[in-house]
């Protein structure tokens, strides 16, 4: 059974954040050096040190699940495949914020709708809630606050736009060399809501 987590209620996309933590990395700068920096010196210009911690742990554990691969390839891409991979990272760490990807935001695509509401949004934690006893312990108001983040972060990464009573599912423009890579990488799930297939 999949383990699901309401901990991304706590972060945010942080995509700015992330480049400037992959642009420290190619300087050779270390994961600690970067920590100390956020710690230290406010580099990431954070309210508190408490927020620059949760951030700097968190962007850590996004570079960790990428690759040298992806370090090659970010610099190169346009605004929106560099999101995408932020997102792909996200998406590699949340099997929860994975599933609502695929099953709703892919779904989206396929059918043509391409307007999600909210009580579809409703459905699919429903359904989760009757597959998975963790999710199913959960108040209302966390699932209300995941639903939010979700929708946040994928307006961010330039997949979702909000509109009056729906969000309008956008498709994104992926990058041929980013489209080869999370193949070769076996991030097919990620790849199919991306392209709708």
């Amino acid at each position: 059974m999949k383990q699901y987590s309401a901990a991304m209620v706590a972060h945010s996309f942080w995509f700015n954040e992330f480049s400037q933590y992959l642009n420290l990395r190619d300087q050779g700068n270390t994961d600690a050096d970067i920590r100390y920096l956020a710690l230290e010196e406010n580099y990431f210009q954070q309210q508190t040190t408490s927020r620059s911690l949760r951030m700097v742990q968190t962007l850590k554990r996004r570079v960790t699940v990428l690759d040298e691969d992806y370090f090659d390839l970010f610099p190169s891409l346009d605004l929106t495949n560099q999101k995408l991979i932020n997102l792909s990272a996200i998406l590699q760490l949340d099997s929860l914020f994975d599933d609502f990807l695929y099953e709703v935001y892919r779904n989206e695509l396929i059918l043509g709708d391409a307007k999600l509401y909210g009580y579809e949004i409703e459905a699919f934690f429903n359904q989760k809630q009757v597959e998975s006893p963790k999710v199913a312990s959960w108040t209302e108001q966390t699932i209300k606050r995941l639903a939010g983040t979700f929708k946040t972060f994928l307006r961010e990464a330039g997949l979702l736009e909000e509109q009056d009573d729906y969000d309008q599912v956008k498709r994104p423009l992926l990058d041929t060399r980013l489209e080869i890579l999370l193949h070769t990488k076996g991030q097919t799930r990620q790849l199919a809501a991306f392209l709708g297939r």
